[in-house]
């Protein structure tokens, strides 16, 4: 596919034309529509038709990359949405992105109510990304929720919630007392709204997308009645007498070699396949650098197949799956497999975001599990790191699950052994 008429006006709105070369507020020099590169010299001036041509020639490695990376098929709306939010976030976080899962898993629904995660900046959601991120969902959801000759696989009736006493339609999962006014909704008692899909339960808030297209928004829940007819499955919590814990070593992403596109913030999948290969395979590697080079010749880190590519080179027969629960989880490490696992590790439980984090499962206790996460410690109120060592840490059931398989009962992402 192309990029049609509707998502090329949609960019060049947002992105604004400078005809002449400026340093853009990320400190890249930049010209016309957005364009960077070693083609963008100081004091560079062009026309207006030159920069219709270097916008086009910019978009179609996105172009390129929404064809390669979404597996369903798509409406030009739809398609025209996803390049847009591409050319704004980057391959990479498309590439990551809960949004693509669910829409791979023909979970068209789910996949719109995604875009408006993508809001964040340094302190909290700027209003350049919320007015973005709205038009490109509206775009997402013009021809409808389901491809061209297609029936999703998962099924959304609607479902009608109503206020139970006055309270708010929140853009975040705060106190509506918390909120400036642009960023809640008053509804009166009574109100009701239909909505199309629900996130899981966090501390009250409850994330839904309302039917007719009027957006995403959080809800706290006691305020609403209806909510529990719609209360998506849950990552059951699985049976465990005592603890076990696996003698997986720690492996932090901090301190990896940086070779190519191999930064140490980018190699967390890297380092728990590494933490993987060496508690199946003792001394098949001698760390998660060796690994790194390993992998390197089978494609990127972001790259699952690479990772079992890799992990197959080494006598270990992986296998990359989009279909995990607690349970299974479980049986691996009961096994004495432990677990990669890919989260959403941005921002607090109750709505998580971000573009997907690696850590590995290394055991269990009756309250949760134990990993080994790469980048360190998370905070779960908030998303952030603020401890460095990430060497078995405890996650409960619950918050596992919020952060692993987000929108269904068995959604997760993970590397496993048969």
């Amino acid at each position: 596919m192309k990029l049609g008429k509707d998502g090329l006006q949609l960019i060049k709105n947002f992105e604004g034309l400078r005809l002449e070369a400026y340093i853009c507020p990320a400190g890249v020099l930049t010209i016309g529509y957005g364009s960077t590169g070693p083609h963008v010299k100081p004091g560079m001036k062009i026309t207006q038709a030159e920069a219709e041509r270097l916008l086009l020639k910019d978009l179609e490695r996105f172009e390129a990359a929404v064809n390669d990376l979404v597996k369903v098929p798509l409406t030009q709306s739809m398609y025209d949405a996803l390049v847009s939010f591409a050319f704004n976030c980057g391959i990479g976080a498309l590439e990551d992105s809960t949004l693509l899962r669910l829409l791979n898993q023909r979970n068209y629904t789910g996949a719109a109510a995604q875009f408006d995660r993508w809001t964040k900046g340094p302190n909290g959601p700027l209003p350049g990304l919320v007015r973005r991120r709205d038009a490109e969902e509206a775009l997402f959801r013009k021809d409808g929720l389901s491809a061209p000759a297609v029936t999703p696989s998962v099924s959304h009736p609607k479902f009608k919630i109503k206020a139970k006493s006055d309270t708010f339609l929140k853009k975040a999962p705060a106190p509506g007392g918390e909120l400036k006014d642009d960023e809640k909704v008053s509804v009166p008692a009574g109100k009701e709204y239909e909505i199309v899909w629900r996130g899981k339960e966090d501390e009250g808030h409850v994330k839904v997308s309302l039917a007719g297209g009027q957006g995403n928004w959080f809800v706290y829940a006691p305020h609403w009645g209806g909510l529990e007819t719609s209360e998506p499955p849950k990552n059951p919590t699985p049976a465990v007498m005592g603890t076990k814990l696996l003698s997986t070593p720690y492996f932090s992403q901090r301190d990896n070699i940086a070779s190519g596109r191999d930064l140490p913030y980018r190699t967390c999948f890297s380092s728990s396949c590494a933490m993987l290969a060496v508690t199946v395979k003792p001394g098949c590697i001698t760390g998660d650098d060796d690994y790194i080079k390993r992998r390197q010749k089978y494609g990127d880190s972001t790259d699952a197949s690479a990772q079992v590519k890799c992990l197959n080179s080494l006598g270990i027969k992986a296998r990359f799956i989009t279909s995990g629960n607690n349970e299974l989880v479980k049986k691996q490490i009961d096994r004495g497999i432990p677990v990669p696992c890919g989260i959403l590790h941005h921002g607090p439980a109750s709505s998580p975001t971000g573009d997907g984090h690696w850590i590995c499962v290394v055991g269990y206790d009756a309250t949760g599990f134990i990993v080994n996460d790469p980048w360190g410690e998370i905070n779960h109120a908030n998303g952030t790191y603020p401890k460095t060592n990430g060497k078995h840490v405890h996650y409960n059931y619950k918050l596992f699950d919020s952060r692993w398989t987000v929108a269904s009962s068995s959604d997760g992402w993970c590397i496993v052994i048969d």
